[in-house]
């Protein structure tokens, strides 16, 4: 046992901020694990498991752990690889002969290009609920780009990876997991696959509200989420933090298992941590691993970091461990709010305490809550008008308010020039605020709608194709996380809204009712048909079939 005295003044720190961060409503429920590459350092279990039932977190409660699941998955490959059952390098058809997705491309998917992400495919399938279902169905998409040419996310991909290795062991995913990583590192309270005989023992999901095509501000009180059962290997992985923390612990040891027996040799784990494919959008300096990511920038101080986090329906799971430190942070939540300001800072205190050096102040985190804007707010301020409506926005003391129709009511800031406010005329869909090349906001957008102030100057029509307004509509399909899908024609383009109405997408048309979603190299394809009355049916999306409700 090591001496925890140098990281004692970390510990207490990190449970007071972490504490406070819960009192002003992070949460319902936190739980935390913290660790060296030794030994756990600390355990530590905040707020409510279930806001209506009130049961508490406790550290051996359970938690949905999203993408880090992907860590895992990898792992067992990895573990295959090993014992001479897979070759990483080899093309998926080599395991799974029926395997086919659209290609343009000489290259085949190999199983490293699913590991790293460089794959070229979709990203996910949401509503369709079986990985085998969704390796078959990847024949009707075709690929974005060259098998290893670049880094582009994708949660199908890691659910390919599934089924190789069950094919390969022939279990289920969670015995196949266990076998290969789970018992190997002494986790015992780990499961491969989301099943109803957990959920008394885990820490429900919650979400701010029932809506799933629209945004809403932030209640005092989320919502429970419904249960689900889920067998992926991208995202079904069910364990508490300590337990998390010995796979950590495996990283932070160069593929160690606590019991000093080798999980992963020195060059397979190497093959792990190495920066196969750069990654943008995260942390400077980020790259793809086999399942983990790998930071290593000016704000690590130089050192190489190991990074894994994790979104379920109504959780957000992040791990982060510095490898030259040898120390480690696990932090669940079980609603929506990402920890991630804390737990980059939490291994920065552990860092600090490991060289014995003074803590890091606590940065300023952001607000849980909408916050006034200050002197920003000035530049809502005005009226706008669309062909048949107006609003004006007002401020005071930097909170804007928007008054239409003899109805005022207050904006919260989403983020950036977006806004949401319970006003009736405008409570179904988020109000985003459009800037000239000077910076000054001239012009208002909400769904089809796009509204003027004075100072707009530009066109004030566009046109597009007439067969465009078979398409505008509701649509929905049953996903765990992607439900609604929002389509309608704004400025001359036709827009999906998704991600509970948070997203805004222009679509690039490809003829024949089938459009592109994303750039040029983006494999995502939505088609409408099934015309009935004018109106679109069904739109086939590469993730899923989505149908009219309205």
């Amino acid at each position: 046992m090591m001496n925890h005295d140098r990281y004692r003044s970390a510990i207490e720190r990190i449970d007071e901020m972490l504490a406070q961060r819960h009192a002003e409503g992070l949460g319902p429920g936190l739980s935390l694990a913290l660790t060296t590459n030794a030994e756990l350092l600390a355990a530590r279990a905040y707020g409510e498991a279930n806001a209506d039932s009130r049961d508490t977190v406790t550290e051996r409660t359970l938690f949905q752990i999203g993408s880090i699941s992907k860590h895992f998955t990898a792992a067992a490959c990895l573990r295959l690889y090993e014992q001479g059952r897979l070759d990483v390098n080899a093309p998926v058809t080599d395991i799974l002969d029926w395997f086919e997705v659209g290609s343009r491309f000489d290259v085949p998917v190999t199983i490293h290009h699913l590991l790293t992400h460089t794959s070229g495919m979709i990203m996910m399938m949401d509503c369709c609920p079986s990985s085998w279902w969704q390796t078959w169905a990847l024949r009707d998409t075709e690929l974005g780009f060259e098998p290893g040419a670049k880094f582009s996310y994708s949660n199908v991909g890691y659910n390919v990876l599934q089924c190789v290795i069950q094919t390969i062991t022939g279990s289920s995913f969670d015995a196949s997991l266990r076998e290969l990583v789970f018992e190997p590192l002494g986790m015992d309270e780990s499961f491969g696959e989301i099943r109803h005989g957990l959920y008394p023992r885990m820490a429900m999901g919650h979400k701010y509200s029932a809506h799933d095509d629209r945004p809403v501000s932030r209640p005092k009180k989320q919502i429970v989420v419904n249960w689900y059962e889920l067998s992926e290997g991208c995202g079904s992985v069910v364990t508490t933090p300590a337990d998390l923390a010995k796979f950590l612990r495996m990283l932070l040891s160069n593929g160690r298992a606590d019991d000093g027996s080798e999980f992963l040799s020195a060059e397979t784990f190497a093959s792990m941590t190495q920066a196969h494919a750069e990654m943008d959008g995260f942390f400077a300096g980020t790259s793809q691993g086999y399942g983990v990511l790998v930071e290593q920038s000016e704000g690590t101080g130089g050192h190489r970091r190991v990074i894994g986090g994790g979104e379920n329906l109504g959780f957000e799971a992040a791990m982060y461990g510095d490898l030259d430190a040898g120390v480690g942070v696990v932090l669940f939540c079980n609603s929506f709010d990402v920890p991630w300001q804390e737990t980059r800072w939490m291994l920065d205190a552990l860092v600090a305490a490991s060289r014995g050096e003074e803590l890091p102040p606590v940065p300023d985190l952001r607000p849980l809550f909408p916050q006034p804007l200050g002197e920003r707010a000035r530049d809502y301020v005005g009226t706008y008008r669309s062909a048949d409506r107006s609003f004006t926005i007002g401020e005071e003391d930097g909170q804007l308010a928007l008054t239409s129709c003899g109805t005022t009511a207050h904006l919260d800031s989403i983020w950036g020039d977006s806004f949401l406010t319970p006003h009736p005329g405008f409570d179904h869909a988020m109000l985003s605020f459009g800037r000239n090349e000077e910076g000054i906001v001239v012009e208002a957008f909400q769904l089809a709608n796009w509204y003027r102030s004075e100072a707009y100057e530009g066109p004030e029509s566009y046109d597009y194709p007439a067969e465009w307004d078979a398409y505008a509509g509701h649509y929905r399909a049953f996903g765990v996380l992607v439900g609604s899908l929002k389509f309608f024609v704004r400025k001359g383009q036709l827009i999906c809204q998704s991600f509970g109405g948070y997203a805004d997408n222009a679509l690039t048309d490809l003829g024949g009712g089938t459009f592109r979603v994303g750039n040029e190299t983006s494999p995502h394809r939505m088609a409408f048909d099934c015309i009935a009355g004018g109106k679109a049916l069904r739109c086939r999306a590469s993730d899923g079939d989505f149908y009219r409700v309205e």
